[in-house]
């Protein structure tokens, strides 16, 4: 009986371990149509980022930014709006920003994994795995 336990276990623990994997093509996001949300008509928010330790998320609080046609990024506070570009790089699922010589805008300078991605809201990651940075945007 102790054996039937333990290869059940075994069994259970390689199954799982299987579907660990991060390799996992079925992990990719859907990104066909995110140049069409971007462009969508309106303005989005940080509504976190994540910078290394900490929730930076308030450095962006008073900002709204506008992905235009032909790649231009626009953040505007209090009037003044910085332009900036950005893009899609579908071969592997970034998007790329890069606006502002000051900060906060310059944090958002880089090349953005994209892990999730809706008409409202878009989820990215820094592609530096030497630390957390994670960025989201929301529609307003």
């Amino acid at each position: 009986m102790k054996n039937v336990k333990w290869i059940l276990m075994l069994a259970a623990m390689t199954t799982l371990s299987m579907f660990a994997c991060t390799n996992n093509p079925d992990d990719t996001v859907d990104i066909n149509n995110l140049t069409d949300v971007l462009e969508a008509s309106g303005d989005w928010e940080v509504t976190y980022y994540w910078d290394k330790d900490k929730d930076e998320t308030s450095d962006f609080a008073s900002y709204t930014f506008r992905f235009k046609e032909n790649g231009v990024f626009e953040g505007t506070r209090n009037g003044t709006t910085q332009t900036g570009t950005w893009s899609v790089d579908n071969s592997s699922q970034k998007l790329i920003i890069n606006i502002g010589t000051d900060k906060p805008l310059t944090d958002l300078i880089d090349d953005w994994i994209i892990l999730e991605k809706t008409d409202r809201l878009i989820k990215l990651k820094d592609d530096n795995d030497e630390h957390l940075e994670e960025l989201h945007f929301e529609r307003i």
